[in-house]
């Protein structure tokens, strides 16, 4: 029984060290920071492979706020954590498909885009069950994509045209459409029965109107913009 429980538990370790080992292939290389609020800098993230004081080397460069901070990283079940000189965590991500979504230890958002071809593949399948999508690849999306926005204005994303409408009701007038792609800017935000809608500020190249935060389709419930630009 011994034998087996050491089997057992040397295979689990041997599992772990490979999948860590996997994924500091798949993390190395540089990174372009940027936080929804520009106060990340002109900023770079260059995760190395070698062993640093606290988990694996990285460096930044031309960063400011927390990410002026980063001297580490490690990867722990396909996410990544950005550690300080301290060794504390100055951000966690995960990848989403396009990039690595984060947010910083103060709950505030920021993402990391590949600069050297990393695997930024999402950890949910398209086809797993139940959750709030991406609309482009029909990945589950991050918590950070999913959040209702609660400080405003706010420059926010949209993933997929969204019609814009002259109250937040769907039986109200349809004034335009945002496209994919277009950044504009969100003033407020709030709960109907058709779900959440928030509202497109004035004096912007859309109408000034409501879109939903999420919509849903036959194919599922999608998040209709990211909480940033």
């Amino acid at each position: 029984m011994r034998h087996s429980i050491l089997l057992a538990v040397l295979l689990l370790v041997s599992i772990q060290a490979g999948f860590a080992q996997d994924s500091t292939k798949r993390y190395a290389g540089q990174w372009q920071a940027t936080s929804g609020d520009g106060g990340t800098g002109m900023c770079r993230i260059d995760l190395a492979t070698n062993s640093g004081t606290f988990g694996l080397w990285a460096t930044s460069l031309g960063c400011l706020g927390p990410l002026a901070m980063v001297n580490g990283w490690k990867s722990d079940a396909g996410n990544v954590h950005l550690l300080g000189f301290d060794g504390n965590v100055v951000a966690t991500f995960s990848p989403d498909g396009r990039a690595l979504d984060g947010r910083f230890a103060d709950g505030a958002p920021v993402v990391l885009a590949p600069l050297n071809g990393q695997n930024v593949a999402s950890l949910d399948s398209p086809a797993a069950q139940n959750c709030i999508r991406l609309p482009d690849s029909g990945y589950c999306a991050s918590g950070s994509d999913i959040a209702v926005p609660t400080a405003f204005p706010l420059w926010v994303k949209g993933l997929h045209p969204l019609v814009i409408r002259a109250r937040p009701s769907m039986a109200s007038d349809k004034l335009g459409e945002t496209t994919a792609g277009q950044c504009f800017m969100i003033d407020s935000c709030q709960d109907t029965p058709e779900g959440t809608r928030c509202h497109i500020a004035p004096g912007q190249n859309s109408p000034a109107g409501y879109v939903l935060k999420h919509f849903t389709d036959d194919k599922g419930t999608f998040v209709g913009f990211r909480n940033f630009c």
